[in-house]
């Protein structure tokens, strides 16, 4: 693995577990019957961040030893921090307030 494919692991891991952890509470919302009073429990949204910052932050420090300065080290991760950060920010947002779930 390089440094490239390792990016490429972190991103599509985050994007794939945030995507389908709102595929799942859609689909939940659309199968209860009640749309903007049901869908998952926030146990479930908890793990699911985790589990996404966990995996894709595994391949991100992997990537990092590509990296020969320490600022460089620094400025890659928190690049991808507040990446990763703004991604979930903007398509949470997105999400609540395109389906009308709640508003601001």
């Amino acid at each position: 693995m390089n440094y490239k494919s390792s990016l490429i692991y972190a991103w599509s891991t985050y994007v794939s577990i945030i995507l389908i952890t709102f595929s799942v509470d859609y689909y939940v919302r659309v199968s209860g019957g009640d749309f903007y009073y049901s869908g998952l429990n926030e146990y479930f949204w908890i793990a699911a961040i985790v589990l996404a910052i966990s995996t894709s932050g595994y391949f991100i420090l992997y990537s990092m030893k590509y990296i020969n300065k320490r600022v460089y080290k620094f400025f890659h991760l928190v690049t991808n921090i507040v990446l990763g950060f703004i991604f979930y920010a903007v398509f949470s947002y997105l999400y609540v307030v395109g389906f009308g779930i709640d508003s601001v």
